[in-house]
């Protein structure tokens, strides 16, 4: 596998340095905080692991939460949120169900309460990255980070290869990011034709209908893309029930470097999953929120792709065969 793009450099950036040194200093808040968590979800495994990330914080700095669970609705985010401000909170740790209604909610709820607010997961507001106001924005499945991960997928192809690809949901940010990575890799490997692009709702039943009839219209099929290792067992069933070998001749392409992740990559089932990092997501939100909350705030974009769980293991959040070994997924 090629080397890290440059937005992937294997050294930490000076955002993700501040709060890392911070969490390793072993700092205690000169007082017991109170935080709102402001959650698209609870309930996934990509959001447990978020949870359990903010309750280690939790234990480590002294800080109380409460969660305001969004259930990925932006509507009830804007009444869970007006609830946390008229409740009042030090500050606020944020998960936008989606980026433009979570810009609203942000400027006309959050902003005004003087409150430092950290954001997760997505960007806001038309920006790239971070949004000015903000005390940090950590993200780990923006468009750089797609973007990395189809590019480097297709460039595998060497001759001429035909793609199925699967997704998450119709209308989200993060399918919109996708889908967009994809045209752009489609554009810059002209030798790689995209076939079936299809949606999954990150289910591996949906995933496994979609590939099953994929191969059947198209049956030179050479790789499968999907950004949910989740989803990417059903991908893997479907691979196997049109009598091809996973690996072998088919190149399966995963996100999340969840456990069972990590273990295809390891039986050469799948060629890499891209890590994914909501424990440390949080657990570095919610010290970049102390820190805030301490008069120091970072203000400004912490990729995760640059935190130690990376930078200080594979130095890449491609996870292959080669230094699956060196990685230690937690959920």
């Amino acid at each position: 596998m090629s080397s890290p793009s440059r937005s992937f450099a294997v050294e930490m950036s000076p955002a993700a340095k501040a709060v890392v040194d911070y969490d390793r200093s072993n700092a205690k808040p000169s007082k017991k905080y109170r935080i709102a968590y402001l959650t698209e979800c609870v309930d996934n495994p990509y959001c447990i692991a978020r949870l359990e990330g903010l309750k280690a914080a939790a234990a480590k700095y002294g800080f109380e939460y409460k969660i305001f669970d969004a259930n990925f609705n932006p509507a009830t985010q804007a009444k869970v949120v007006e609830n946390a401000v008229t409740e009042g909170f030090d500050g606020y740790l944020f998960g936008p169900a989606a980026a433009q209604p979570g810009c609203g909610i942000y400027n006309r709820l959050l902003k005004p309460t003087g409150k430092p607010v950290v954001s997760i997961d997505i960007a806001m507001c038309g920006d790239p990255d971070y949004t000015p106001g903000l005390a940090a924005t950590l993200t780990m499945q923006g468009p750089m980070h797609f973007d990395n991960f189809l590019d480097k997928a297709f460039a595998t192809c060497k001759d001429k290869c035909e793609v199925a690809a699967v997704g998450g949901f119709v209308g989200s940010d993060l399918f919109t990011y996708w889908e967009n990575a994809i045209k752009k890799a489609a554009a810059k490997h002209p030798n790689v034709k995209v076939v079936v692009d299809e949606p999954g709702n990150f289910d591996p039943r949906i995933a496994l209908k979609v590939i099953q009839n994929a191969f059947l219209a198209h049956p030179n099929i050479s790789i499968v893309i999907s950004p949910w290792d989740d989803e990417t067992r059903g991908v893997e069933q479907a691979v196997i029930a049109s009598g091809k070998t996973p690996g072998k001749d088919v190149k399966i392409f995963s996100g999340g470097a969840t456990k069972l992740g990590v273990d295809k990559v390891k039986a050469g089932k799948w060629e890499f999953t891209y890590a994914y990092l909501p424990y440390q997501e949080s657990y570095y939100g919610a010290a970049a929120l102390m820190l805030a909350l301490e008069g120091k705030p970072i203000n400004a974009h912490i990729d995760e792709a640059l935190l130690p769980e990376i930078v200080e293991t594979t130095g890449t959040t491609l996870i292959t065969k080669d230094n699956a070994d060196k990685y230690k997924p937690n959920y």
